[in-house]
């Protein structure tokens, strides 16, 4: 009877605390099971390690309360923030659907240490949008989100994934990294929703991993992203850790991307910094997936004014339709400042797999006024599209490059008003533009070109118009 007692009491202490916002207390599901179609938010309520999920219908407002120690599940909550102060805590978890068009940072306690990870709070933060509801999240705190790579088994992710026998030899099937969806789930950590605006004036970092593979963004089938602003959202590759040993074939993986978009459409990136990348700061591709039932394109890409920094495999890799990248700076990309792994270039026009699937090629893909420093490539390419595509599909124009262009194997790219350095020929000046057709260089600048090459190169199907060679640069 006594702890009865003691029970009821807690209980009205509680209710109190809703009522005049001066303790603190329990939340719990019955609190918020009244009639009321507003549940207020007082005090400092914690959860106690329960699951609470929001009544349908049930509006949270926060008038200088907060919540923590539990997870809080919405069933497309609103909620409505009429304080300055943090409302949630650090060991808090948000789940569920929720109806909160916009959400900033500073609602959410922040540890300060150096290093500490952060994960949970930018899980927490992407919770409150979902594919359903546009949301308008931003980072405004200046803070530096240190976040990092959960799993912590085997790193040598290459000796996990299936292999076929090539002349006596094992290959390794490395694409089952990607197209094994559950299977090697694990390697990604973040996922933002479709109709999201992401506005980062923050740092995310990710602090040192031993995998050679991860994907800080995973997005598959989404929409209607954009992500701007002026801060920076950074891979490991600057302190990344190569303290584990691996295959004697010296495999040490190339996969650590920062955004990978599969099959995704109108997505916008502007004015943000992307560095650090293990492997491609950003990757958009179509599906490969065998088992695909959607349309197996990307399209609608944008990059505007962005900058890409010291990517160890590529800046930018793109296989998709209707792509504009226009006034973006990319440096260090591939060098061997940062270990690059090839292709090594700063941007890479190679939609993989286009010969089995050919929808997934690039097609209407347009870059320009870019600007190059430090990239071991600026440019390459394999396939762009295929020979029978018909037309030209990627349009690269007023672009002053420092570094080689790769073009192998590939199709369909048109140069415009360009200064190009010198065209990639493996050291014996017989594969300039190896297996190539239907490029074209309009009133492009050289400045390093062996003629007797050029007169191989330039065919029927390759074509140089009004262009200048061995013409120093200024």
């Amino acid at each position: 009877m006594k702890r009865l007692m003691v029970s009821l009491v807690l209980s009205l202490i509680c209710l109190s605390s809703l009522a005049v916002g001066q303790l603190t207390g329990i939340l719990t599901q019955e609190m918020l099971e009244g009639e009321s179609e507003v549940f207020f938010v007082r005090g400092n309520f914690t959860l106690g390690g329960a699951t609470v999920t929001v009544p349908a219908g049930k509006v949270l407002v926060f008038t200088g309360g907060s919540l923590d120690g539990g997870e809080i599940v919405g069933t497309e909550t609103s909620i409505r923030m009429l304080q300055t102060r943090p409302a949630f805590g650090l060991d808090l978890v948000i789940s569920g659907t929720w109806n909160v068009p916009e959400v900033h940072d500073g609602w959410f306690v922040f540890d300060e240490s150096e290093g500490v990870a952060s994960n949970r709070i930018i899980k927490n933060i992407l919770a409150f949008s979902n594919d359903a509801t546009p949301c308008h999240i931003f980072f405004d705190e200046k803070r530096i989100y240190y976040f990092e790579m959960p799993y912590k088994g085997r790193a040598d992710i290459g000796e996990m994934v299936t292999y076929r026998m090539v002349n006596g030899q094992k290959k390794r099937n490395y694409s089952d990294i990607f197209t094994k969806r559950d299977e090697y789930d694990f390697l990604r950590i973040f996922t933002i929703p479709s109709n999201t605006h992401l506005t980062i004036n923050s740092t995310l970092k990710m602090l040192p991993t031993g995998l050679g593979a991860y994907f800080v963004f995973w997005e598959e089938g989404k929409e209607n992203i954009t992500i701007d602003g002026h801060g920076t959202v950074s891979g490991d590759n600057d302190w990344h850790r190569y303290d584990t040993p691996y295959t004697n074939n010296g495999y040490y993986g190339e996969w650590g991307h920062i955004f990978k978009f599969v099959r995704c459409s109108n997505i916008v990136f502007k004015d943000i910094t992307v560095s650090d990348s293990f492997g491609d700061c950003i990757i958009v591709s179509g599906s490969v997936y065998p088992d695909e039932t959607k349309p197996r394109w990307a399209s609608g890409f944008t990059l505007e004014n962005v900058k890409i920094l010291r990517a160890r495999r590529n800046g930018v890799a793109i296989g998709a339709k209707d792509v504009v990248i226009r006034g973006c700076h990319f440096e260090d990309c591939g060098s061997e400042g940062v270990k690059g792994a090839p292709p090594r270039s700063a941007i890479d026009f190679e939609p993989d797999d286009v010969q089995a699937y050919p929808e997934i090629g690039n097609e209407n893909v347009l870059m320009e006024d870019c600007t190059f420093a430090g990239n071991y490539f600026d440019v390459a390419s394999y396939l762009n599209n295929l020979s029978v595509f018909g037309k030209t599909a990627t349009t690269v124009k007023r672009c002053k490059f420092t570094s080689s262009i790769k073009i192998q194997g590939t199709y369909w790219m048109r140069f415009e008003d360009c200064y190009i350095p010198f065209v990639y020929n493996n050291e014996d000046k017989r594969s300039v533009m190896l297996y190539s057709k239907y490029m074209e260089f309009v009133n492009c600048i050289f400045g390093e070109y062996d003629t007797s090459v050029l007169n191989r190169a330039s065919n029927s199907t390759n074509k140089f118009v009004d262009c200048k060679f061995n013409v120093e640069k200024k």
